[in-house]
Formats: C-alpha cells, structure tokens, sequence
C-alpha cells in the first residue's frame, strides 16, 4: 500500500473530506477543487497483481477475431466515440493511452487515421499486436516515452481515473501532441445523476483500481492548468433515468430522449493545446 500525495494534485490544498468509504477503501474530496483521489491505495507490484488476476479477466474477452460478426458489431459501437472528437478537424496520427483490447484503434485505423496504443497489460498488447497489427507500448508513464509533437490526436478512454499520476499524463500528452494537436478525455463523474442516485452502488467507484474521481470542472481545470483549451464537451445520458422510465412502461425511445437531459456515468471532452506553451 502507499499513500496518495499530501497535497491535491490540482490545487495544492492539504484539506479533504471523505467522499466514500468501500470496505477497506477510502475515497476524500479536495476541499479546494473538488477532486477526489483514493488514499492509501495499491502500490505498483499490488495494482499489476489485481489487474492481472482480475480485472482485465472480468473487463474483456480473449480478443475479437478481426474479421468475425462481433468484431463488426464492436467496431459500429466504438463510431460514437471518433464522431465526437472527428468534429474538431483533426486527422493524421493517433495514440490511444489505456487502449486495452484495442478495438477503438482498430475502428480509428478504418477511419484513416494512423494509429499507435498504450496499456499497462502485456496480455492485451499482444493481442493487439498479434492479432489487429497494431503497435502498442506497455508500460507506465515513466517508462514508456515518444518524441515531442508526434502525434495529432490523443485519445484516453476511462483510463486517467485509473492512473496514479493523472497531471504527469495530461502533461506528457501535451509534450507529444504536435502545436495544434487535440486530446479526448472520458473519465467517471462523481457529480452526475448516475453517482448521486446510486452512490455506494455506482460502478464509477470501482475501488481500488479507480485512483482519481473527476467531476466536469476538475477535469477541465486539470487540463487547463496543463496548456489545454476545452474545445468540445459531453455529458452521457443517464442510464438510471433511462431504466426507470422504461421500468414505468416509456417507450425506449422515449426513455433515452428524456435521459439525454441527465447527466450520466461519464463526462468527455475534446481540448486543444495552446500554441504558445
């Protein structure tokens, strides 16, 4: 076990409250931002056990093969995503971090863009690599590195609430984005509809791999304060809105249309980095 840092990672501040406690597991909230962090939390021989005994297991498959009905399935649901950030004009190459099975590069890759990944998972890696013939660097922040202004687009999918340095991240994205490059960031919202309703049982928590938790303005702060200039947002529907209208016999239809207007697990947004850091 370690201990998280003394002072929040975002504004500085030494003052915290308790968000929520899970078993053995404490999440506090910076009293100056907002931010919530895990504190103590797994060190690195811990978390690359509980990845590898568990997690990855019960996330993902053994690997689509490329050219199977799932794989088609699963390359039409990861459009949603390249639709998003496509929008802010950018092509060329992308670098996925936390890029897992890989099927969101796979889809980037038919889309045209020129695709590189980045997990902690040897076993995912190389089925990625094996498998779909794409590049993946495995390793932390700290080992894994790319020349400066390589890449147009860098995407990270539910990956920064798992990192034990989220500000290192964002700041090394910004060193391998080139000057008017985009970063796409999703991450769980502790302050949407979702977690407020359910709380001890919102899946966002996902203690202990869940390190940081985000809300809209902590997100957007952490990568302004990294030279990043919110372009793009989004707020996911309400999947708890969306079942209990549908529980009360709304068309489905219906149901997602009036969820739209909740907010959901999760929050995304597309930003461009400032041309003149």
């Amino acid at each position: 076990m370690e201990r998280a840092a003394a002072n929040c990672i975002l504004c500085n501040s030494s003052e915290r409250s308790l968000l929520i406690r899970q078993g053995e597991w404490s999440v506090y909230r910076c009293s100056g931002c907002g931010l919530g962090f895990l504190d103590p939390r797994p060190d690195l021989a811990e978390l690359n056990e509980l990845y590898r005994r568990s997690y990855f297991q019960s996330k993902y498959d053994d690997g689509l093969k490329t050219d199977s009905p799932e794989m088609k399935r699963r390359l039409s649901q990861e459009a949603h995503r390249i639709r998003f950030f496509k929008k802010a004009g950018k092509q060329g190459r992308l670098l996925d971090i936390g890029c897992g099975m890989g099927y969101f590069l796979l889809a980037c890759r038919r889309y045209g863009y020129d695709v590189d990944g980045m997990d902690i998972s040897a076993d995912s890696a190389a089925y990625v690599h094996d498998e779909l013939k794409i590049q993946v660097a495995v390793g932390t922040i700290d080992g894994v590195d790319y020349p400066p202004a390589s890449f147009d687009v860098i995407t990270m999918w539910h990956f920064l609430e798992h990192a034990c340095k989220p500000d290192q991240y964002i700041e090394k994205a910004r060193q391998w984005l080139k000057p008017d490059g985009i970063i796409v960031v999703d991450v769980p919202n502790y302050q949407g509809t979702d977690a407020r309703k359910m709380w001890n049982h919102w899946k966002g928590w996902s203690l202990p791999y869940h390190f940081y938790h985000f809300t809209p303005e902590t997100l957007k702060q952490l990568l302004a304060k990294h030279g990043f200039r919110t372009i793009r947002h989004k707020d996911y529907l309400s999947e708890y809105v969306k079942e209990r209208l549908e529980q009360s016999f709304f068309p489905k239809s219906i149901a997602r249309l009036i969820a739209r207007f909740y907010s959901g697990h999760s929050y995304a947004v597309v930003a461009r980095k400032n041309e003149t850091q």
